[in-house]
């Protein structure tokens, strides 16, 4: 039995584990609605690796809650943008009074004046959160490896709910620009609570029991067919020494 329950506490556990670098298309628990990290609801940015200028891009606007919007009247800000295309470029977020949230989803938009065939939005990133006093000291948690489409519209990430005074964002790569990457806002969101939790893990065991009957019967089988090509095997031994002594009694004749 100790395999089963091996088995049980795996699957289970990817229930609630599955692995960091892989990213998660649909929650495994539920959203909130309120960014965490929006300037008005108190977020802010506690450290950055560097911005392009202070008046058109700097890092707080991917806090300010808007993006750019070209159309006229023009509204929204750039965005922002690295001083050069040199990666990692690190972002690092705090909450209101910098608490602790569990949180298991990240947005980020891509929306920046510069047309996408420059290549300057954010491609590659991951996500790495603390939930330590000092982010300088702090331990931090890689959460999510992402990929960011060339696309200047808001795009979900989801990943396994983790505990988090502080949010990194870290990003590797851009499109291909030689200049600078850039990015429109960037927002993180609690985790909640409730029965949907519980029916998710309901199914996600319920399609265990089933994966470990299907496991069963294949053993059953294996064990089946060992059984019966041993007996056939024994068989044929038998008939063979049977063989033998018969020729050999003949020739003793």
């Amino acid at each position: 039995m100790r395999w089963f329950w091996l088995a049980i506490a795996a699957l289970t556990s990817s229930v609630f584990a599955q692995t960091q670098t892989k990213q998660v298309s649909k929650p495994l628990v539920l959203s909130g609605t309120v960014n965490l990290v929006a300037a008005v609801n108190g977020g802010a940015i506690v450290k950055f690796t560097s911005q392009l200028d202070e008046e058109n891009w700097n890092v707080k606007n991917l806090i300010d809650g808007t993006v750019w919007d070209g159309r006229v009247p023009q509204t929204g800000t750039n965005g922002w943008a690295s001083k050069e295309a040199k990666f990692p470029q690190e972002i690092i977020f705090s909450f209101r009074n910098r608490e602790v949230k569990l949180i298991n989803k990240v947005v980020l938009d891509p929306t920046i004046p510069d047309p996408t065939f420059i290549g300057r939005a954010t491609r590659d990133f991951e996500i790495w959160v603390t939930a330590d006093p000092d982010p300088e000291k702090a331990t931090w948690k890689l959460v999510l490896i992402g990929t960011l489409r060339n696309e200047k519209q808001r795009q979900e990430f989801y990943f396994i709910p983790s505990e988090a005074r502080f949010v990194k964002l870290r990003i590797l790569s851009n499109h291909g620009s030689d200049r600078y990457v850039a990015l429109g806002e960037f927002e993180v969101y609690e985790a909640t609570h409730g029965i949907a939790v519980l029916d998710q893990l309901i199914a996600r065991l319920e399609q265990l029991l089933v994966d470990l009957k299907r496991y069963r019967d294949l053993l059953a089988e294996q064990g089946l067919r060992a059984v019966t090509e041993g007996s056939e095997k024994g068989q044929t031994e038998s008939e063979k020494g049977q063989t033998e002594g018969e020729e050999k009694g003949q020739v003793e004749k």
